[in-house]
C-alpha cells in the first residue's frame, strides 16, 4: 500500500473516531437548563426523546405503522413502544449536548451546521393510509398546518449562549421526511440524509399543488428539518443546543450536518492541507516542498505527494490546478 494512502487512512480513522454521533447524544440538567413542563402525557412528556436518530417509522393508536413524512409527521411511538417527540409546555426547556464539537464550516451544504426536527408537516388532502400512492397524494396550502415556532439558542460550553430570536425557529420548515419514494414500485424507497439540509432558499409556495412526492424531491436528498448556520452566533463551534416554545411545540431531534472529509464527502483532490477547501493555503505548501522526494512516512511533504509518485512535482499541481477553488460543498 503507498505511504500517502496509509496516511490518509489514518486520518480518516481518527477523524471518523473523534467526530462521534451525528445526533444529539444527552440531555443536560441542571439550573435553568432542563424545566418542564412537558405535555401531552404519556406520549410526549420525556424531554429524552429527542435524542439519537429522528423519527422513520410510527405506529399510530389503531396499530398501523406509517413512515414519518413531510404530510405524516412523528408522532405517538415506534413499533417497539419507544416515544418519539418531546411537547414543549409554555415556559419549558430542553438542552442538549453532542459528543463533539459542532463547528461553523462555511463548506457545509449551504453554509447550515445543524438540524433541528420537529413535527409540522403539510397541508393535505384525502384519507392517508400506510399503502397510501405519494404520487397520488397532493399538498394543498403551501404553509404549514398547526405550526408551532420553537426558539433555538446554542452554546459551546453551557454558559455562553445566541439565541436565534427572530428566524428561523424549529417546528416550522421543513418537515421531516424519512424516505425517498420509489415511483417505479410505488412504496418508500431509501433512507434520506439526516445530516443534509433542505435549501434554506427553497420558498415554501414551491410546495403548492405538489404531490408528496414531487414535494420529497425538492428536499434533494435531505431528510428535511430546520437548518442553522452558526456564523450568526459568532461561535466557532458548539456543543449544547436549547430549545424552547410558548407555543407547545414539538422537537424530534439534532442533527450535525455532514462535513468534509468526514465518510460521505471525501476531501477534494487538490486539498492538500485538508481544509475542505483548494486554494492558495494548498498552493504555497506545494511549493514549499517542491520536488521533495518521499522516503520516509513522516517526511511532512508526504501530504503534498497527492499524485502519489513518491515525489512532488508537476503532476501534484495538476491536480490543485484541476479542483482549484472546490470546496467538499459549495462554499458560501
Amino acid at each position: 500500500m503507498h505511504k500517502k494512502t496509509v496516511y490518509l487512512l489514518l486520518l480518516l480513522m481518527f477523524a471518523s473516531s473523534a467526530r462521534g454521533s451525528d445526533f444529539a447524544t444527552e440531555v443536560v440538567y441542571g439550573p435553568n437548563m432542563t424545566t418542564g413542563p412537558f405535555e401531552g402525557a404519556p406520549y410526549y412528556d420525556d424531554p429524552c426523546s429527542v435524542l439519537g436518530k429522528p423519527t422513520t417509522e410510527i405506529r399510530n393508536l389503531y396499530f398501523d405503522t406509517f413512515s414519518c413524512s413531510l404530510v405524516y409527521p412523528a408522532c405517538y411511538t415506534d413499533a417497539n413502544g419507544n416515544k418519539l417527540v418531546t411537547t414543549l409546555g409554555n415556559g419549558a426547556a430542553i438542552v442538549v449536548k453532542f459528543d463533539h464539537a459542532v463547528a461553523d464550516d462555511p463548506c457545509n451544504p449551504y453554509g447550515i451546521d445543524f438540524i433541528v426536527f420537529g413535527n409540522s408537516f403539510f397541508e393535505n388532502g384525502g384519507f392517508l393510509e400506510p399503502g397510501t400512492n405519494m404520487e397520488d397524494y397532493l399538498l394543498t396550502n403551501p404553509t404549514f398546518v398547526y405550526e408551532e415556532p420553537v426558539i433555538v439558542s446554542v452554546s459551546p460550553d453551557g454558559n455562553d449562549w445566541y439565541e436565534y430570536s427572530t428566524w428561523p425557529y424549529a417546528d416550522t420548515a421543513f418537515p421531516t421526511n424519512a424516505y425517498a419514494w420509489d415511483r417505479e414500485n410505488d412504496c418508500w424507497g431509501a433512507e434520506l440524509d439526516w445530516t443534509r439540509p433542505v435549501d434554506p432558499n427553497l420558498p415554501v409556495s414551491d410546495f403548492d399543488g405538489l404531490s408528496a412526492a414531487d414535494a420529497i424531491e425538492l428536499y434533494d436528498g435531505s431528510a428535511g428539518g430546520t437548518g442553522f448556520d452558526l456564523a450568526e452566533s459568532g461561535f466557532e463551534w458548539i456543543r449544547y443546543v436549547k430549545v424552547q416554545s410558548d407555543y407547545a411545540g414539538e422537537i424530534d431531534g439534532f442533527a450535525d450536518v455532514a462535513g468534509c472529509g468526514d465518510y460521505q464527502h471525501p476531501y477534494p483532490a487538490g486539498d492538500i492541507n485538508a481544509d475542505c477547501r483548494v486554494d492558495h493555503e494548498d498552493l504555497e505548501f506545494l511549493c514549499r516542498h517542491w520536488l521533495a522526494e518521499i522516503n520516509d512516512l513522516n517526511d511532512p511533504a508526504v501530504i503534498a505527494d497527492i499524485y502519489e509518485d513518491d515525489i512532488v512535482n508537476f503532476y501534484d499541481w495538476a491536480l490543485v490546478a484541476d479542483t482549484w477553488g472546490q470546496c467538499s460543498w459549495e462554499c458560501e
